[in-house]
């Protein structure tokens, strides 16, 4: 009995693992109840995202002017739900923040000297040096009091 109950659960957990990774995957573009689109690959990631070479990476840090990092993963929900967000900010303050957007996994080079413990990770750089960071889900008006503050 014990063991047909093990089976079972663990034929659930495969299905639910299963049904997951191909939920992941889909390429269908899905809008949020609040309007936002959420992006479904790589391709559809802000222009600056990707993959940057790691000189230009230290470069951009090292400045005078705060630079925020978005370290997200293409199968992350929440980062896709956040990249219309991090765009935004990219456009509106320009002029304060420059943002960066960056595939962790691409880019292992890079997200590696972070010990990054989830995605999305704003990183924010002033020298190139780390001042803060915020892991997961952050809305536009989240970005833009973490920008103030640190500005």
């Amino acid at each position: 009995m014990k063991k047909n109950i093990f089976r079972l659960l663990t034929l659930l957990s495969i299905l639910a693992a299963s049904y997951t990774l191909y939920a992941c995957q889909s390429k269908t573009a899905e809008t949020h109840e609040d309007g936002v689109e959420i992006r479904e690959s790589k391709a559809e990631q802000p222009e600056a995202a990707g993959t940057i070479p790691i000189k230009d990476f230290d470069k951009l840090i090292a400045g005078d002017k705060l630079v925020m990092v978005d370290f997200y993963a293409v199968w992350c929900g929440p980062c896709k739900r956040m990249a219309p967000f991090v765009e935004q900010v990219k456009e509106e303050k320009k002029d304060v923040v420059t943002v960066l957007s960056i595939d962790a996994e691409a880019q292992p080079e890079i997200s590696s000297r972070y010990n990054l413990e989830g995605y999305p990770t704003l990183i924010f750089f002033k020298k190139g040096q780390v001042i803060a960071n915020a892991i997961g889900y952050h809305d536009k008006d989240q970005i833009l009091a973490l920008i103030n503050k640190f500005k």
